[in-house]
Formats: structure tokens, sequence, C-alpha cells
């Protein structure tokens, strides 16, 4: 079997964990941080299956669901992972759609069921594109988000699950200007209370992988937050 199965999470390490396992079946897998991109990935890369991080109580699970079966028009099967759902819940999530739910600690077995249902009722013949890679660019800094690797001049660059998602942040939007504020909120989850000097301190961490490979090209703005140059200057090189 060589289909595409999304999975939706910001959580670095469940995504690695369940590519793990999807790969062991030859399954491909790729990542959706924002339900923005899950949408546009449902509507043009046709995968078999959806994962559905809403482990997150801040997740409006429901209407996720509601937006994935919509973006497919019904047609694809969809399992969602979570900490916890209470019954009235877990109900009206079978009723909109969702074909299982794993709760944690995530059982791999349960996954592999879910993917076999779906090998069985595939049509002979019939294989789903694969989904694509997404790929961020900026200057000579390249950010494979499925493959959670950041390479700069060639060279990779070690950042932590945590710093990852914010130099991704960084590179969706290099050009605007980062609040502590908004970092916090993209990447902590929403029940952690994070000063803003713990984002400077991340922030430095990053800086530092950087520049190990190339001039410094994050930039600061006092008292605002944090954006990328366009391109290191020439006195920096």
């Amino acid at each position: 079997m060589d289909a595409g199965v999304l999975i939706h999470t910001d959580d670095v390490e469940l995504f690695l964990l369940l590519r793990h396992i999807l790969e062991t079946e030859g399954v491909r897998a790729g990542i959706c941080v924002h339900p923005g991109e899950l949408d546009h990935a449902i509507r043009t890369e046709d995968p078999v299956a959806v994962l559905l991080d809403v482990s997150n109580p801040h997740i409006d699970a429901l209407d996720l669901c509601r937006q994935v079966k919509a973006a497919s028009r019904g047609d694809i099967a969809v399992a969602a992972f979570t900490n916890w759902l209470s019954a009235d819940l877990g109900r009206d999530l079978h009723a909109a759609g969702i074909d299982a739910i794993i709760y944690r600690p995530f059982n791999p077995e349960l996954l592999l069921a879910f993917l076999k249902r779906l090998r069985a009722n595939l049509p002979r013949g019939s294989l789903p594109r694969t989904a694509s890679e997404l790929i961020f660019r900026h200057a000579d800094i390249e950010m494979n988000v499925a493959r959670v690797r950041v390479v700069r001049n060639g060279q990779v660059v070690n950042l932590s699950a945590l710093q990852f998602r914010l130099l991704l942040q960084l590179m969706r939007a290099p050009n605007v200007v980062h609040s502590r504020e908004n970092l916090i909120a993209e990447c902590w989850p929403h029940d952690i209370d994070v000063e803003p000097r713990t984002v400077d301190i991340h922030i430095g961490h990053i800086r530092r992988a950087l520049n190990r490979h190339g001039p410094d090209i994050i930039r600061t703005v006092r008292s605002k937050g944090y954006s990328l140059e366009a391109s290191p200057s020439a006195s920096e090189k």
C-alpha cells in the first residue's frame, strides 16, 4: 500500500512516532500544523486518511472533524488521537464521521487495525496520491516539515521540537514581526504559563544553531518581537 495519510498536529514528537508506525506499513505520512493547511492538503492531495490530534482541550474536535469531512466530501477515513473524551463527545464525533478514537497512551495496534480496515476497503488498483512534503524556504534556510529537518547552506541544523516550531512560525511569514505573545500562543500548549523571557532564550538557541552555518538572519525588533531578514547583509558575512 503506497498511499498518503495526513496528520494534523503541532506535536512534532507525536508526528515522528506516527510517521514511523505508518512507514513500517508502507504508508507515506505528511504533517499539517494548521487547519488551513489541512483543508488545502485534503482537497489537493487526495489522501487515504486523516489522523487528527485533538489532545489539546482548546481544540474544537467536533468542528475540526466536520471541516475534514466537508473538505473531502465525506469520502475519507478519519481517526482522532486524544487524552480523554466524554461519552457524549465520543458519540458526537462518531456521528460526525470519526472512524476511530485512539486514547493515550497510544496503542499502535489500534492504529494498525484502522489502517488494515482502510486497505480492505480500497478499490482494487486504486491508490490515492501520496501527500507532498511541506517545505519552507527563506534565504539560505530550508525547512522540511514532514521530515522535521532544517538545512542551512547544505548543513543540517539541530533544533529541539520547540525550537523547530518557533522557527517554523518565523519561516511561514518571514517579513512579519512576530510578537512574543503570538509565538507563545502558537508554539506552547495553551494550558502552560510561559514568560516572554522564555521566548527570548529559545530564540537565542535558534540563532546560535543557525549562525553555525551562516550569518545572523534573525531580526530582533525592540519591544515588538522577531522576524527574519530578507537576506544576510554583506557586512555580516
